[in-house]
């Protein structure tokens, strides 16, 4: 009997000890979320990176400054979940939330933002956001003096773009192959002669490369007000899962096919602004591409133009199409939004005629004000050539 309660006293005190180190185990394993700062001292630009342990990947990642939320053009900011952020100097709260299906983790940290007003160097910073596809970038400098400033910008240390050379604020890139990038924008001033820079990383996935190219052409419909019809234009050898179409960020049932849905979309405006988006799915782009143009509706005539290559030059016609009243006003072009020129006094529907620094990817606006239409209307198409 002795060694029989020895044996159970065993069993009992290993059995304990399982139990203590599962408990001791899930503790360990408690799902954290820290925050991770970078910054230069002297600088108002901050980057935060939540740095999680026991989530999965696929967490849903929502970060807020001062208890609002991070939206709109600032929630385009965020890349590769980190929030990069210009700051006023003052004191401020920076919090993130990490979401799954299981819980909702939290975490906050206080920053005291001192910026060195002695500096003779701009502080620099630019925002992010995707541009037409996931594997194009759009960045846009945006910093105190940016408008009197000229600075470079460089690609893993490659210079791609001298803004002194046509006053753009922003540049637009595609990244062409899967990797981590470095975008950096640099300048001198005879206030700043050794420089000053700010820096990104970009990374592009396989599966960014793969999202078809999409965008859509308008019509009005004649005789009405403010009807329109939307051609979706799709550019992908991948199955189309689902086409989704918004009006001013509301979603517009008008499905064909309830897998699919309609690459047509019927819609009559009224007066004002609004924005019309395109969103499509397809079997390896399982997040989606979004496209979006915005509409005028109202006393503005409908722009249009169309696009033809010079041969083999850099240089391209562009055909406006002719509208009631269009020898009465001018037709002004842009390109990547600086003014370029305006279209032949007669017939205003003549082609103009523009030639550019080189192969690239150019956006080409066409643009007009009338009395009846005093906050103006544009049309524009994106020009790719090699």
């Amino acid at each position: 009997m002795k060694k029989l309660r020895i044996w159970y006293t065993l069993m009992l005190s290993l059995l304990l000890g399982f139990i203590s180190c599962e408990q001791t185990e899930d503790f360990d394993n408690e799902p954290k979320v820290e925050i991770v700062i970078d910054n230069q001292e002297g600088s108002g630009v901050y980057s935060f990176e939540a740095k999680t342990i026991g989530m999965s990947d696929n967490a849903q990642v929502i970060w807020s400054v001062d208890g609002k939320e991070i939206e709109g053009e600032d929630q385009e900011n965020i890349v590769n979940q980190i929030l990069d952020y210009l700051f006023k100097p003052g004191s401020h709260t920076i919090c993130v939330k990490v979401i799954t299906d299981q819980r909702t983790i939290e975490a906050c940290t206080e920053i005291e933002v001192e910026v060195d007003e002695n500096d003779p160097c701009p502080d620099l910073f630019f925002k992010t956001r995707q541009y037409e596809r996931p594997s194009t970038y759009k960045f846009i400098a945006d910093f105190d003096g940016v408008e009197e400033a000229s600075y470079e910008w460089f690609i893993n240390g490659d210079l791609v773009k001298d803004t002194s050379e046509n006053g753009n604020n922003y540049l637009i890139w595609n990244f062409k192959e899967a990797g981590r990038y470095e975008v950096c924008m640099k300048t001198e001033t005879p206030d700043c002669p050794l420089g000053t820079s700010y820096c990104k990383v970009i990374e592009i996935e396989e599966s960014d490369l793969v999202c078809p190219e999409v965008s859509f052409t308008k019509e009005m419909e004649p005789g009405t007000f403010g009807t329109y019809t939307f051609e979706a234009q799709i550019e992908s050898n991948d199955d189309v899962a689902e086409i989704k179409w918004y009006v001013n960020g509301d979603l517009v049932e008008s499905p064909t096919d309830p897998q699919v849905g309609n690459r047509t979309l019927y819609y009559q405006f009224g007066s004002g602004t609004h924005e019309v988006c395109l969103k499509v799915t397809t079997q390896n782009c399982p997040e989606g591409i979004k496209y979006c143009k915005e509409i005028r509706v109202g006393d503005c005539p409908d722009l249009f133009f169309e696009p033809e290559r010079d041969g083999d030059k850099n240089a391209y016609y562009f055909y406006p199409r002719a509208f009631d009243g269009i020898d009465d006003v001018v037709l002004e072009w842009f390109v990547d939004e600086q003014y370029v020129g305006r279209s032949p006094e007669f017939p205003h529907n003549n082609p103009y005629y523009y030639e550019f620094d080189g192969p690239g990817r150019y956006e080409v606006c066409l643009m007009i004000e009338t009395p009846e239409c005093p906050n103006g209307t544009s049309f524009c198409k994106v020009i790719e050539f090699e």
